[in-house]
């Protein structure tokens, strides 16, 4: 394995550090993105542009249809299923605490959300898909998956400092199983469409705007902090 590539798999190590600092030593949000993108994702991105460059077009017409379909049944499926297993998954008594905590508090929120939804996954899939992703299978790994797996793996992990701050154990540990297994289907949309900014669509517009639909929904129900 090349040099490169072996720096990058303990590189991809540094967005747990990042989210650790930021939200459980500065207990601030926005240190913990400003961390992890910027002295984490932003650095990889441009030291490996030329693994991602040749991929960054824009998403056929046929893609951004399906997209579109699938925004909508993905939020609507997400919002019922925090209705019916809201209270069994996650504490609402904690979450409103850790919002005001991290300083997600509602002058603030439209910058969050819109940052949550555009910036933040353009950032993610061009460091973990364009980056991290491509540089493990140019090294020619034995084994064929290694590099979805790892950068799938990595992706789902540093949001487990996230997730457990607000689930209830066992369900932190099942979404991370399941967004390991959706950073493998980001890696599959990119191989298939090679385009890099299909994937962060995707991205953004299925798990990060149902995030943001969610909360919504959250402060429709029991107030913005």
């Amino acid at each position: 394995m090349q040099v490169s590539s072996a720096i990058l798999i303990l590189w991809a190590l540094l967005p747990c550090v990042a989210i650790y600092v930021g939200m459980y030593q500065l207990k601030s949000a926005l240190w913990a993105y400003g961390l992890y993108h910027g002295l984490v994702l932003v650095p990889a991105i441009i030291w490996g542009r030329s693994l991602w460059l040749p991929s960054f077009k824009k998403p056929t017409l046929r893609d951004c249809g399906l997209l579109f379909v699938a925004t909508i049944l993905f939020s609507a499926i997400a919002v019922a299923a925090y209705e019916i297993f809201g209270t069994v998954v996650l504490s609402n008594e904690r979450v409103p605490l850790l919002l005001k905590e991290q300083g997600i508090v509602r002058n603030l929120f439209i910058f969050f959300a819109l940052y949550s939804t555009i910036i933040n996954p353009l950032l993610e899939e061009l460091f973990w898909r364009g980056v991290v992703l491509n540089a493990l299978d140019k090294a020619g790994s034995r084994f064929k998956y290694f590099g979805i797996i790892w950068s799938s793996l990595l992706y789902a992990l540093f949001h487990y400092l996230i997730f457990r701050q607000v689930l209830y154990p066992g369900w932190a540990e099942l979404g991370i199983m399941l967004l390991a297994g959706f950073g493998a289907l980001l890696a599959l949309i990119y191989r298939k469409t090679g385009s890099i900014i299909t994937t962060a669509m995707v991205h953004g517009l299925l798990t990060d705007l149902a995030c943001v639909v969610l909360l919504l929904d959250y402060f429709r129900k029991f107030g913005m902090p």
